[in-house]
């Protein structure tokens, strides 16, 4: 939510809390008690929405993946230096530049850049695997690095799940927000229509000022005030 968002809420909490110390002077107003009731109907789904959205922080995710990016690099230079070997020793032109690597070289650019360029060599590993046995690879080895770059998809695919579930949150918490500003604008007339009592119409119209944070205070009806 932005700023703007917090602050209206709170502006929200402050005159809900004001109507339910007054309720006295309007719970016989069903067109008022109807109102009032919306508003906390949106407030309450706001507040559920964003302790929901504060559960899918994207850092644990990120964490993660790069903790699984840095052992795939670091499993896949150690492999490719294994096939390098044999493909020099054996005269591989051809394969040669595809598996003399680098650590860095394999870990430059886009993500999806680096999981091919593992793959590759994973691939390359189970072509060549017949010849590899003195150089020392392992069905293990590639077997581990293949379930690396599956992990490390899966990091990349939660991730984006988390940003399309927070942005479906954000548009559901507008929508109460706007909600509630449409109560508020019914609520202004109804209170001073309905009610007498000049205090509590004062102290509702001073709970509706928005505290913008050294901005002033903004309501469409400010509090009456004498010349």
């Amino acid at each position: 939510m932005k700023q703007t968002d917090f602050n209206f809420l709170t502006m929200t909490d402050r005159v809900t809390s004001h109507m339910r110390r007054g309720m006295n002077l309007w719970e016989n107003e069903p067109e008022i008690v109807e109102v009032i009731k919306v508003i906390e109907e949106k407030r309450s789904g706001i507040s559920a929405m964003g302790a929901a959205e504060s559960g899918l922080s994207g850092k644990g995710f990120t964490a993660a993946k790069d903790s699984t990016l840095d052992s795939l690099v670091t499993k896949t230079c150690k492999l490719s230096k294994k096939i390098s070997g044999y493909a020099k020793k054996k005269g591989l032109l051809e394969l040669i530049p595809l598996v003399d690597v680098s650590a860095n070289s394999l870990a430059a650019g886009p993500e999806k850049k680096v999981i091919n360029r593992c793959k590759g060599i994973s691939e390359l590993a189970v072509k060549h695997f017949e010849n590899l046995g003195s150089f020392k690879v392992a069905t293990d080895e590639i077997k581990a690095i293949d379930n690396l770059i599956a992990e490390y998809q899966n990091h990349i695919d939660n991730r984006s799940n988390t940003n399309i579930s927070k942005s479906s949150f954000g548009e559901d918490i507008s929508n109460n927000i706007s909600g509630i500003r449409h109560q508020f604008d019914i609520l202004d007339d109804l209170i001073e229509g309905f009610l007498e009592d000049g205090t509590f119409i004062r102290e509702y119209k001073e709970a509706r000022l928005i505290n913008d944070f050294g901005k002033g205070k903004t309501l469409k009806n400010k509090p009456d005030t004498e010349d």
